[in-house]
């Protein structure tokens, strides 16, 4: 009740202050749906080589203060203003009342380009009634960049960060100050008469969350999309960055079974150790040398672990596995020209102001300002405790030059205040702010509002078990939360509809939500028990030719028919709960599973070691805490819906 009582009051005072600042002005200039490079840019279908339709939309710069009442302080001779980039759909056909969507990008960091095609889909599902809106969060793309490039050392980034910090106040480009931007536009005189949504994914939703706290007076419905939740908890699991590779790897091994990881983790022995003469041991030997990681099975685990992000492409990590382990002349070839990821990522290119993007938009300073200040433990991790949760992952983000990088960049971030920090380069400049009253709170739900959340199990970024806390803990109960069994990250791009592939069953609930306006009871959730089922069997030839250079990852006909019967039988057996799994790697295996993954071996009649394909069935379930915590909620007045 306290923390209620905090918020609230912090609200108020932010209400009274923002009346004396100038009112929003959107000056709104003709630009395209589609971001591209300059005004003479096109946007050309690679598989036709056509020019591609950009839509219209409108875009704005729009000032906004560095430091908004009560969220911070700049010092005399700062900068007192930046913009922020705003993009929007208006809607041709009125209604009353008037009603937006706000879509939101995920990061932190990130520009708004990757939700165009959301705003599109989502004004097309209204028959343009609905105005759709997104931003370049401050710091970030379009907006007011912040960037430090070229940073090859601790002490560049101290330097570069020492220069923003004499013109911006860390706190000025946190998840607050970002919030408060949106809770502005919002409460402007634009969206008068209007009933307004808005829409995060991944990073996104702790945005929408932390404008929760703040309680904009418009805003009738919330949408939570891969979430990040807001508690960060001591003696349980806690959704801190920090955490990333052990919570990959939760997802990774729930699902594989315990004898797949058995036969990985031999893999990974077969491959780190030197005395191994697979001509496949030694390429990855050389990439690893090459790229700069620490073991040749680093190499492997991120190239999986790229794969495993993608609907498209998981379905291939059973025949990446076999074929390493298998390692024929022709696997030696193929896997030369798969290229490791770089341990590293390259910071995104400087963006001009307007509606134009050349490069990602990227801000490695915002992102790093959020991430340390908000979402990274403290006290932190050293990088060899980060490295050994990628090593125990199996398939994971992480390596060694990747973790120790990041520690060293936390560290000129934080000003060495952190035990942690300890023998690394000590410099006069931070970039810190402290945690503020909304931090460690789960929002709780505006009056007159409704909140629609969707998580997927096979999520790897933001797992299950984190929106199933936060609709546990987060106050009201005009709340629901949609699980979706198969669904990595992303509902909105990652649930198309069995037989109709171009059809999202997230966005078909997110259009019925939209309609209802926000009335729960009226969304339509039918088309969950009818989302693509992750098949280990089933794949694209496509997607298959340009990863194997063949149509099918495995070339042995004999076994996929097998493997294909053995599917249909599982199917035949489990029901519509089933999901087809793999389990096997190193023989012809068929893993079948009921409600954990366990593995019975299947000898290929065509004898010997044959190439095979891992099949597994599991009752779809979620991970052993996630389904606790369902049991849990559904005797309150949370709304869960799972099939």
């Amino acid at each position: 009740m306290r923390a209620s009582i905090v918020t609230v009051a912090l609200a108020a005072v932010g209400a009274a202050t923002a009346a004396t600042l100038p009112p929003v002005n959107f000056s709104w200039y003709p630009c395209h749906l589609y971001t591209t490079e300059d005004a003479n840019s096109t946007l050309v279908n690679p598989a036709t080589g056509e020019d591609i339709d950009n839509p219209a939309a409108e875009c704005a710069d729009v000032v906004v203060p560095v430091c908004h009442p009560d969220v911070c302080v700049f010092a005399n001779g700062t900068k007192s203003d930046i913009t922020v980039f705003v993009k929007r759909m208006q809607a041709n056909v009125i209604t009353t009342p008037k009603k937006a969507l706000w879509v939101l990008q995920g990061g932190p960091g990130h520009s708004s380009e990757a939700m165009e095609g959301l705003m599109s889909e989502a004004y097309a599902a209204a028959n343009g009634t609905i105005s759709v809106y997104t931003m370049d969060h401050r710091g970030v793309g379009r907006s007011t960049l912040l960037s430090c490039v070229d940073t090859k050392t601790e002490s560049d980034l101290a330097a570069c960060l020492g220069h923003i910090k004499a013109t911006y106040a860390p706190a000025a480009f946190s998840v607050t100050s970002a919030a408060t931007d949106l809770k502005r536009f919002v409460e402007s005189s634009t969206f008068d008469d209007t009933d307004v949504f808005v829409y995060g994914v991944s990073y996104g939703t702790y945005l929408v969350e932390r404008l929760m706290h703040l309680a904009p007076t418009t805003v009738k419905g919330y949408i939570l999309d891969s979430i990040q939740s807001e508690q960060f908890y001591q003696c349980k699991s806690a959704p801190y960055y920090s955490n990333w590779d052990q919570d990959v790897g939760e997802i990774g091994m729930s699902y594989i079974g315990p004898d797949a990881k058995q036969t990985l983790i031999k893999l990974y022995k077969k491959l780190n150790n030197h005395h191994t003469m697979t001509e496949c041991a030694e390429i990855l030997r050389e990439s690893a040398k090459q790229l700069g990681y620490t073991t040749p099975s680093d190499a492997a685990s991120n190239t999986m672990y790229n794969w495993l992000g993608s609907r498209a492409t998981r379905v291939f990590i059973p025949a990446y596995i076999y074929r390493v382990n298998r390692c024929n002349h022709d696997d030696a070839i193929w896997l030369r020209n798969v290229h490791p990821p770089a341990p590293i990522e390259s910071p995104g290119q400087v963006a001009e102001r307007g509606p134009y993007l050349n490069g990602t938009g990227m801000s490695d300073v915002v992102y790093s300002d959020i991430v340390f200040n908000e979402i990274w433990k403290s006290p932190s991790p050293t990088a060899d405790e980060l490295y050994q949760q990628s090593v125990d992952a199996l398939i994971s983000l992480g390596n060694v030059p990747a973790s120790q990088s990041k520690i060293a960049a936390y560290c000129v971030f934080k000003g060495n205040a952190d035990p942690v920090c300890d023998g690394h380069p000590t410099f006069n400049e931070s970039f810190a702010y402290p945690r503020d009253a909304y931090w460690n709170k789960t929002a709780a739900i505006p009056r007159g509002a409704s909140v629609l959340m969707f998580t997927g199990y096979l999520d790897p970024a933001t797992p299950s078990k984190y929106a199933i806390d936060e609709n546990k803990t987060m106050q009201g109960t005009q709340k629901l939360l949609l699980e979706f069994p198969f669904t990595n990250h992303g509902i909105m791009g990652n649930t198309p509809v069995e037989d109709r592939p171009h059809e999202s069953c997230g966005s078909t609930i997110l259009t019925s939500y939209l309609a209802a306006n926000g009335d729960l009871n009226q969304v339509r959730a039918e088309c969950i028990r009818n989302v693509e089922v992750l098949d280990f069997s089933k794949w694209s030839a496509n997607v298959s030719m340009q990863l194997f250079g063949s149509e099918s990852p495995y070339e042995d006909t004999t076994v996929q028919a097998q493997v294909a019967a053995v599917a249909t039988e599982v199917v035949k057996s489990y029901g519509a709960q089933v999901v087809v799994l793999s389990a096997l790697l190193a023989v012809a295996v068929i893993a079948l599973v009921g409600m954990a993954v366990y593995v019975v071996q299947l000898k290929a009649r065509t004898g010997g070691d044959a190439p095979a394909k891992a099949t597994a069935a599991a009752e779809v379930e979620a991970a052993t805490d996630g389904a606790a915590a369902a049991k849990e909620t559904g005797k309150s007045d949370d709304v869960v819906v799972t099939v």
